[in-house]
């Protein structure tokens, strides 16, 4: 099992939370309001300087789910680059 874990800008939030329900990740846990900064689109801070917000995304899935998210995503975020898009998988050892 893998976590995957998916940081963008809060305006494509809608958008990562529909390809997940199309991958069939009906899990998931979503902290919708948090800084960040990333290589392509810069700091958000959610303040008058860095204006913009970023929302996360966590889910455990199979491994075989995590590689055709990553895929999605990262199709995604080839066609959508302002999105600031980033994602990244974690080994789950155990869930209750």
């Amino acid at each position: 099992m893998k976590q995957l874990t998916i940081a963008s800008d809060i305006a494509a939030d809608a958008e990562v939370r529909k390809l997940l329900a199309e991958l069939g990740i009906e899990a998931w846990t979503r902290i919708p309001r948090c800084a960040g900064k990333g290589p392509r689109t810069g700091a958000r801070e959610d303040d008058h300087v860095w204006p913009g917000y970023n929302a996360v995304t966590l889910a455990v899935v199979d491994d075989a789910v995590a590689a055709r998210a990553l895929e999605a995503l990262r199709a995604f975020r080839d066609a959508h680059p302002k999105a600031g898009l980033f994602a990244w998988t974690t080994p789950v050892d155990a869930t209750l």
